[in-house]
């Protein structure tokens, strides 16, 4: 029972020994690989996966898993600190999800590609056509029509090409055949990181999924994410491995605003965001330091919204307020949302703003984050500069096993 040990410390000396554990789908060694005309070695994808990949200009997650994966097992050879573990199987169903989740949003996911490839091309709009739709019987599957603030009377129609329409906040973030498998497997990466923690406290278990997860709040889904894994990893370290005060911190680029509204009223988890001004930047109409919870939730939501073209400077002093709000709050276990799209020249950021970190920025992140001296479980969410996210993944990675103060 660790229900009382949310109490205030002093800083303490960092864990010792400590290890990261990789948990994914795929393994390194599953992975086939070939040299591109650029001369760089690169993942060889199956056309499917490939066309999943190509739905989006920035987002293509099964070259980023591969790619870090393959970063991962290089540096194994040199770090005597990396294991890696794949589940035996992927989920039956999403309802795990459920936990953090609306059924009826989960049900959607469920169902939704099945419904939409049923109509068949007569009766698909084609505002719906997502793309794709080479390798599978329909293309993807958007919103036709433009989501709005919903009212506290509607509900999603019967019909599918409605129902993205309702829970779907943007148009790209599609409805494909491939993705509720993906998504299953994401459940059982992270129900394999809350159990390795639970195994072995001082293991950093990080959880690479397909698909980021924290703009996906309790009944909507948008921003390359489906079903938030780092709220259902608070939940479950809550439930099965006994911390009743968990810390969600999110250093994505843009701000983890699913997450916060699942929690937003909930005293025991915190939820701290470090991501662009929405002045500037997506989700624009969430993020704002004024939002800091509701109810008894008040105080446990803390937002640190920075500039474009921040620098590590900048961030650095951003990443110890999150951290002294992490240890001010007495959290027993911490979920981190590891976005990489703080890098220096992302293309989904510079596209608006951007920041400038860089190189060895994200291996004193990771010593920060250390510092905490916490059961951690990292979250993979976004990064799109694909040359840098893999050394940035694993510089974090190894900045928090570092003994270094």
């Amino acid at each position: 029972d660790r229900s009382k040990q949310g109490t205030k410390t002093t800083k303490m000396s960092r864990i010792s020994n400590r290890k990261i554990s990789v948990c994914c789908r795929h393994h390194p060694d599953s992975i086939s690989w070939e040299k591109a005309e650029s001369g760089v070695e690169e993942p060889v994808l199956g056309s499917v996966d490939l066309e999943n990949d190509n739905l989006d200009l920035y987002n293509h997650p099964r070259y980023r898993r591969a790619m870090i994966l393959q970063e991962l097992a290089n540096r194994s050879s040199n770090e005597d600190i990396l294991k890696f573990e794949t589940p035996s199987q992927a989920a039956s169903n999403l309802d795990i999800y459920r936990k953090i989740h609306t059924a009826r949003l989960v049900d959607f996911l469920s169902s939704a590609w099945e419904l939409w490839d049923d109509i068949g091309p007569e009766g698909q709009d084609s505002m719906c056509n997502g793309g794709g739709g080479k390798e599978t019987s329909s293309p993807a599957l958007i919103p036709g029509h433009t989501p709005l603030l919903r009212e506290s009377f509607q509900r999603p129609s019967k019909n599918v090409m409605g129902q993205i329409g309702f829970f779907c906040t943007d148009t790209c973030t599609p409805v494909f055949g491939a993705m509720l498998e993906e998504l299953l497997w994401d459940g059982a990466v992270i129900e394999q990181a809350v159990a390795t923690l639970q195994e072995n406290p001082s293991v950093v278990a990080y959880a690479l999924g397909t698909h980021p997860g924290h703009h996906s709040a309790e009944d909507s889904f948008g921003g390359y994410c489906y079903v938030n894994h780092s709220a259902l990893a608070a939940k479950l370290l809550q439930e099965r491995n006994g911390y009743s005060k968990v810390a969600i911190l999110d250093v994505d680029y843009h701000c983890g605003n699913g997450t916060a509204s699942i929690y937003y009223q909930d005293p025991s988890v915190l939820v701290v965001s470090i991501h662009c001004h929405p002045d500037w930047e997506y989700p624009f109409h969430s993020g704002f330091s004024e939002e800091i919870g509701d109810a008894e939730g008040f105080g446990a939501t803390l937002h640190l919204p920075i500039m474009p073209g921040t620098t590590w400077e900048t961030y650095s002093k951003a990443l110890q307020t999150a951290l002294a709000k992490i240890q001010d709050f007495g959290a027993q276990a911490l979920v981190v949302s590891l976005g990489l799209d703080t890098y220096l020249g992302d293309p989904c950021a510079v596209r608006r703003a951007g920041f400038n970190l860089e190189g060895d920025d994200y291996t004193h992140m990771g010593k920060a984050v250390g510092s905490a001296n916490l059961p951690t479980i990292v979250v993979q969410e976004g990064g799109y500069k694909m040359d840098s996210v893999p050394k940035a993944a694993t510089d974090f990675l190894i900045g928090i096993c570092s003994t270094d103060q």
